[in-house]
């Protein structure tokens, strides 16, 4: 190999941008939460474990209510470089295959938003309220209704 392309090489994988925090860091481990439905105020109690791909950097996430609550989905978090800011898909029992797109943390919030063609639009809104504990919120569209609180749950990692 010559030696110019080499340190061309060296020169990418040492840019600034290697050197930035990861912003998806904050997420990694288990998490235990609990909330309730909008609006029946039902209790919900779920686990999230988020690892790390080694192999490709993706954050990976499970995501299991526990009973009498039964969804269960897994999800890829990853930085889109082609389209900018990150893309997550979650695949679940419900609703299949689902594609959602974030600019990354705006302050303390991270969202996920789904937007389609006939289908009802989405959000999930995580936010960071410490260290150790988030809130996450999610948010549904309805026959077109502007996004109103699905469920909500307050989350402690450890």
């Amino acid at each position: 190999m010559p030696t110019s392309l080499l340190i061309a090489g060296l020169m990418a994988v040492a840019s600034p941008d290697s050197a930035a925090p990861d912003p998806l860091a904050y997420f990694e481990g288990a998490w235990t939460c609990a909330g309730h439905f909008e609006p029946s105020k039902k209790p919900l109690a779920s686990a999230m474990t988020f690892t790390r791909d080694a192999d490709t950097g993706a954050l990976l996430k499970q995501h299991r209510d526990q009973a009498p609550g039964t969804y269960k989905a897994n999800e890829t978090w990853s930085f889109a470089k082609v389209a900018g800011g990150f893309r997550t898909t979650i695949a679940d029992g419900f609703s299949g295959l689902r594609w959602y797109a974030s600019p990354g943390w705006e302050g303390d919030r991270w969202t996920w938003t789904r937007q389609g063609a006939g289908e009802p639009g989405e959000q999930f809104v995580y936010s960071r309220t410490g260290p150790t504990t988030m809130t996450v919120d999610w948010m549904i569209s309805r026959a077109g209704a502007p996004l109103s609180l699905g469920d909500t749950l307050a989350c402690t990692k450890g």
